[in-house]
């Protein structure tokens, strides 16, 4: 009997291709397969979001939410959306295909389209070009397949959307209404591909992952309550405050979220610091990165224990205590000590040289998040008035500028 190949065994149908982009309605074949949990799963969680200042109940909760459905992470930036879904998709062995929503989506963004493109030898064509959903699902599809062969594959793939509502959903997503609310295994008609190549089923490992910034609602579309249906909705929210009789340190292990948050800050911008400085001689990082954690905490923990008390006081800010409230993330604290030690590094470490630059840097990373129409510019000028030393010159000044300008705050009527 004739030896019979792989490639005759998949156009027989009795196997599956690995790479569906031609053979898109043959993605039925396999999409009633269910996520798998990993058996490791546990160890694995643990291990992706041991750097994340995210609490277990919410590493839980977003665990359970992905294992049943599609879901949204809201919450104000910086505040790790988005790194935790990359850290979450590591520990089911899942990867991710990332687009950022807009308000100019439409379907042919989210489905796909018919282009008009020069072919090599300079002739026009018409090409289908799928759409972020289209494009995920056939990666997924194919990882699918994939994982049956290799188990450490990726067992799917993903579709991360970030800022999800600066985007008209119900424009964008079109008949996808129907597909994402059910478990059967609806088509999608895919009109921009050939005949024979048009029906879409989603896989069941599929998800759609999304972000939504909360703070800024007034400048992005509100959603519907047909897409909010077929979402989880889980919040990420600023570390709660630490217990005012304990002192900032560095101890990435330590009970208080806000002490844990505290102590990432540092290791995160050492790590970038140590990471651009070495980048000729990447044997000698851990060794450059042990040196700037050490300066930072044995001669710069006051000030930035100053500057944490600020942002405490503005994070959870109540309403008449002349406290302008904002819930400024993560990501822009280590931007803050990241830009803070790496000037300090090049100017010199003296210490009126740290309280320039800790001042300055500041005035550069977080000021300009105070440029927001719901603070009050009295509020706002009596806080930088306020400013204590050394963040009372340029961070002061710059507050002061923005409340100036008028241009932040509009009253209702």
């Amino acid at each position: 009997m004739a030896d019979i190949n792989e490639s005759q065994l998949v156009d027989s149908g009795a196997i599956p291709p690995t790479d569906f982009h031609q053979a898109i309605e043959r993605i039925r074949e396999v999409a009633q397969y269910d996520l798998e949990l990993p058996a490791d799963f546990d160890a694995r969680l643990k291990h992706v979001t041991s750097q994340l200042v995210v609490s277990e109940d919410v590493l839980r909760a977003v665990s359970a939410a992905i294992r049943v459905g599609h879901v949204v992470l809201q919450g104000p930036p910086g505040t790790g959306k988005s790194s935790l879904v990359r850290a979450l998709a590591k520990a089911f062995n899942v990867s991710t295909f990332a687009v950022t929503a807009h308000e100019d989506w439409t379907i042919y963004d989210v489905i796909g389209r018919l282009e008009l493109r020069l072919t090599e030898d300079r002739k026009e064509e018409i090409t289908p070009v799928n759409g972020a959903l289209t494009e995920a699902v056939i990666r997924c599809g194919n990882n699918v397949v994939q994982h049956f062969d290799d188990p450490s594959h990726p067992q799917a793939e993903w579709l991360l959307i970030d800022e999800l509502n600066r985007a008209h959903l119900d424009k964008a997503f079109g008949e996808l209404f129907s597909v994402l609310g059910t478990d059967e295994l609806v088509p999608i008609n895919l009109p921009h591909q050939k005949d024979g190549n048009r029906e879409l089923v989603i896989p069941k490992r599929f998800r759609i992952i999304a972000t939504l910034n909360s703070y800024d609602k007034q400048f992005v579309q509100s959603l519907s309550q047909a897409i909010r249906r077929r979402f989880t909705f889980i919040s990420l929210d600023v570390p709660p405050k630490k217990s005012p009789t304990d002192p900032w340190m560095f101890d990435i292990s330590n009970s208080s979220p806000a002490i844990r948050e505290f102590s990432y800050v540092i290791q995160r911008a050492a790590q970038r610091i140590a990471s651009r400085e070495c980048s000729m001689t990447p044997g000698t990082t851990s060794g450059v990165l042990d040196e700037i954690v050490e300066d930072i905490t044995s001669r710069h923990l006051g000030r930035l224990s100053a500057l944490f008390d600020i942002v405490e006081s503005i994070r959870y800010a109540q309403e008449g205590n002349g406290v302008p409230h904002l819930p400024i993330g993560t990501a822009q604290l280590i931007d803050t000590v990241e830009i803070f030690v790496t000037r300090n590094r090049q100017d010199g470490n003296s210490a009126d040289t740290a309280d320039r630059n800790i001042d300055w840097a500041a005035s550069v990373k977080l000021a300009p998040l105070f440029e927001s129409d719901v603070l009050e510019p009295d509020q706002l000028e009596n806080f930088a008035k306020n400013l204590p030393s050394p963040f009372s010159n340029q961070f002061a000044r710059q507050l002061l500028i923005i409340a100036a300008s008028g241009m932040h705050f509009v009253p209702e009527k």
